[in-house]
């Protein structure tokens, strides 16, 4: 998908878009979850991917209400400039995935804070309030980020192994 301009791109082009990186973010997180071993990271991994899909479901109920249809037209991918996805090779280092993650939190984090702004209340503050959660979301990040980088085996590990 070619780069989108938020300020001159249809509401409804960006709510399908959004739409679609939830649907993604989830399913990332859900992956990463499934194959880590520490049960710490597991549950925070595990809570990324709900939160993520609670969010597609408001998403949802927000396209429902800005045009009068439950057909939402999703798109196949993301434009990578504004909603970036996490790409895990086998090559990739838990410390690489998180800051990729971090990335497209952060991301998501102002494309809802420019989506808000072409709305009105009370769906503005929904959008907004997405956009504080996706903030949040890379503060959890960030802060696994810094064990991460501390010890080494903190995602491949049992948490007793790692700190013994």
């Amino acid at each position: 998908m070619k780069d989108i301009d938020t300020d001159t791109a249809s509401v409804k082009k960006l709510m399908g878009m959004a739409i679609r990186a939830e649907i993604d973010s989830n399913k990332i997180y859900t992956k990463i979850a499934d194959k880590l071993k520490n049960p710490f990271l597991k549950e925070k991994f595990t809570l990324l991917a709900f939160e993520e899909n609670k969010h597609r479901k408001i998403l949802e109920k927000l396209y429902e209400i800005f045009f009068d249809t439950v057909d939402i037209k999703v798109p196949d991918k993301t434009d990578e400039s504004l909603l970036p996805s996490i790409e895990i090779k086998s090559s990739s280092s838990f410390v690489e995935i998180l800051q990729q993650a971090m990335n497209a939190e952060k991301a998501a984090e102002d494309f809802y804070q420019s989506l808000s702004e072409k709305v009105q209340n009370p769906q503005k503050k929904i959008l907004i309030y997405l956009s504080k959660v996706e903030k949040s979301h890379y503060e959890i990040l960030k802060s696994e980020l810094v064990l991460a980088q501390e010890f080494e085996d903190y995602a491949e590990k049992d948490i007793d192994k790692v700190i013994t």
